[in-house]
């Protein structure tokens, strides 16, 4: 039986969809740019993603010099991702991947062995497990499971006498102390599941009645083994962003950082089941813009962590997975990413675009090679949008420090110029030729440098995230910090 959602958030809406701008935005005139950084504050942007490899959704801790480096070397995959299994404990209602408890569809170890030896040979550099639930994976006919495949990376990338970083998406809930201690005896850096410190709307998410307490259990597991506290231990709490869980976001984010944690936030679109509610009632980039003004600026406070917000991601981390990075579904189909356009039989906008092969029936260095991918990243390179997601409106797209925020939200998702609202996009392939990230925060810097954004907008979401944090000191934050 499902659960329903709690009654307190049954008629809860951001803002009703009314517009945000009192006037159709203007592309930039030439010479405008929404956002003109000085040196010192593209070197900070550098520092902290450098500091070390923090391996966030799409490797958004790896500094895009760093990939390029590696490009450079002749590294034609520097990230490979494995979606292990479709199977889930949980049943997320923003899911996806169509995963679930009762879902059968896995990669073969065989076939996954091979292509880790493949990988090594082509220099790979990091590999991220994902699921489904990761942790679930089973091959039953070769008796192998989740570790063996982390052990067959570690072992062939070892006797190759080569460095690699493993990276595994969670859930939480599974992990007990045993499995906690064999994740940090490995040293693989974890994206952790956590949406809301609210059991019930937790379990609602998850529709999995007790789904709250057994992630709570798993995250004490994984303090114990030095998650949190060990620097060589990274682990990352991944936040899905929508409007039931927008305003426990800040005593969220406390939480995280009091654990010695990362929080990655990603604001919920139009993919996947988030086509109903979760969307319709109201993330656009101003709750974005306001959220990350408000989280930096607890963390200079409350965290001696100074950083200024721009991106679509906290700490102005980005999507870098599109620069050389590929993504195997479970299915075995070799894709962009793990949300991109990919030739789902049951997307009626379906695309073989981004479909590069299948490990089931080619070998990992042939796709690498085929000009099917490299036409694929030359489309990528040059795909720029023509308000925000631009070099010569943003000096973050510029400085290669940004391209284009999620490449899934520019395909999944569009910007009403006229209205400042998010609606469906007409044109998957916007994942490739024409990247604008409707939930970037520069939409609403640019509506502010036109004039046309709602009078009192910005103020009145950052009231309602002060005065519904149970943490944060009223007096002191009640006032939106502007620069």
């Amino acid at each position: 039986m499902a659960i329903p959602l709690p009654a307190k958030y049954q008629n809860l809406v951001l803002f009703k969809r009314e517009p945000i701008f009192t006037a159709p935005l203007k592309k930039p005139q030439p010479g405008q740019r929404v956002y003109a950084l000085m040196p010192e504050q593209l070197n900070d942007i550098r520092r902290i993603r450098s500091e070390r490899v923090e391996l966030d959704p799409g490797m958004g801790g790896v500094a895009p010099t760093k990939i390029r480096e590696w490009i450079q070397q002749g590294v034609k995959i520097t990230s490979l991702d494995f979606m292990l299994t479709k199977r889930c404990n949980f049943k997320c209602t923003w899911c996806f991947a169509a995963s679930g408890p009762l879902a059968t569809e896995s990669l073969s170890f065989t076939r996954l062995e091979a292509t880790i030896r493949q990988a090594a040979k082509i220099g790979t550099k990091l590999f991220i497990l994902t699921g489904g639930e990761p942790l679930m994976y089973q091959d039953r006919q070769a008796q192998k499971g989740f570790f063996d495949v982390v052990d067959c990376i570690l072992t062939t990338y070892r006797e190759a006498g080569k460095e690699v970083k493993i990276l595994t998406f969670d859930d939480v809930a599974l992990i007990t102390p045993a499995i906690a201690a064999k994740l940090a005896s490995r040293r693989i850096g974890l994206c952790a599941k956590g949406d809301t410190l609210d059991e019930e709307l937790q379990d609602y998410k998850l529709q999995t009645r007790g789904a709250f307490r057994q992630m709570m259990a798993g995250y004490r597991n994984l303090w114990d083994a030095g998650y949190g506290v060990r620097n060589d231990l990274p682990i990352v709490v991944n936040s899905v962003l929508d409007h039931t869980t927008f305003e426990g976001m800040i005593d969220l984010h406390f939480w995280v950082k009091e654990h010695g944690m990362e929080h990655s936030i990603v604001p919920v679109h139009y993919c996947g089941n988030a086509v109903g509610e979760d969307q319709e009632a109201g993330i656009h980039s101003p709750h974005v813009k306001v959220l990350y003004d408000l989280i930096a600026r607890i963390d200079r406070d409350e965290f001696n962590d100074p950083w200024t917000p721009w991106s679509a991601f906290p700490k102005n981390k980005t999507c870098n997975r599109n620069l050389s990075g590929l993504h195997v579904r479970s299915s075995g189909l070799v894709t962009a990413c793990s949300e991109s356009p990919a030739g789902d039989p049951n997307d009626p906008m379906r695309t073989d675009r981004y479909i590069f092969g299948n490990i089931n029936e080619e070998e990992l260095a042939d796709i690498a090679d085929s000009e099917k991918l490299a036409t694929y990243r030359e489309e990528f390179q040059a795909g720029v949008g023509e308000y925000v997601c631009n070099p010569d409106v943003c000096d973050l797209n510029k400085h290669d420090l940004c391209r284009g925020g999620c490449a899934t939200r520019s395909a999944y998702s569009a910007m009403d110029y006229a209205t400042g609202l998010i609606s469906i996009s007409q044109d998957l392939h916007r994942y490739s030729t024409f990247r604008e990230d409707p939930l970037c925060p520069a939409w609403t810097v640019l509506a502010e440098q036109q004039g046309v954004l709602r009078p009192g907008l910005l103020e009145e979401i950052h009231a309602r995230l002060v005065e519904t944090s149970s943490r944060l000191d009223k007096a002191r934050y009640r006032q939106p910090r502007r620069p």
